[in-house]
């Protein structure tokens, strides 16, 4: 964490807000980029009077919705099947993306906006409201409000907790570590279950001796 930091400390300096631009852009195209760690250094140089918080807000919700738009745009032409390689590790249940059909054509506003704000979903909702058929009209204004809210809250954490923000990402980094060890175990519970708890109860009872 603390080389990320560092890094990302180092092209603000060297390049300024186009490094907010690319990073945000990135994530919007799933590609896994730090935005939250840029955004809130980005609030930090804030604090220090190095940046305005309205040029880094706007700043970064245009990275992220021109990102957004590329990924909206490739699901529309390139169809189902390149969708569901981006998404492989999502869901690769016919059923749960019928499901997510049904929902983004009676949401799609509301799940495109809200996905913008969410870490981990933001990366990869443009690519399913593109291919589930969310009008131009619904998803460029759910864009736009998602991500000018995602960029202005990070951004105001960081210029709030200004120098402290180093060890907000420091108590973030550990709280992500937990998060992962816990979803790891549950993983490894749930194909325990799914290969031998649902195994039928004669199945599991030796073999009676001759």
């Amino acid at each position: 964490m603390l080389a990320l930091i560092h890094w990302t400390l180092m092209w603000l300096s060297r390049l300024g807000l186009p490094t907010v631009f690319v990073i945000l852009l990135a994530e919007s195209l799933g590609i896994p980029s730090p935005s939250e760690v840029v955004l809130l250094l980005a609030g930090l140089l804030v604090a220090e009077g190095h940046f305005s918080f309205v040029a880094v807000v706007l700043v970064g919700a245009l990275g992220s919705t021109t990102g957004a738009t590329v990924a909206f745009t490739l699901a529309r032409v390139r169809g189902r099947e390149f969708v569901r390689r981006r998404m492989r590790h999502v869901s690769a249940r016919l059923a749960a993306w019928d499901r997510w059909e049904a929902q983004f054509a009676r949401r799609g506003f509301g799940i495109v906006a809200v996905g913008r704000v969410i870490s981990g979903v933001r990366m990869l909702i443009s690519y399913p409201a593109g291919l589930f058929g969310v009008s131009w009209a619904q998803f460029m204004p759910a864009t736009i409000v998602g991500s000018l809210a995602w960029a202005a809250l990070a951004t105001g954490v960081g210029a709030i907790a200004g120098p402290r923000v180093l060890g907000l990402l420091a108590t973030l980094h550990t709280a992500e570590d937990y998060a992962l060890g816990g979803l790891a175990a549950a993983a490894l519970a749930w194909w325990g279950w799914r290969h031998y708890g649902r195994q039928p109860v004669a199945a599991l009872k030796p073999e009676p001796d001759e």
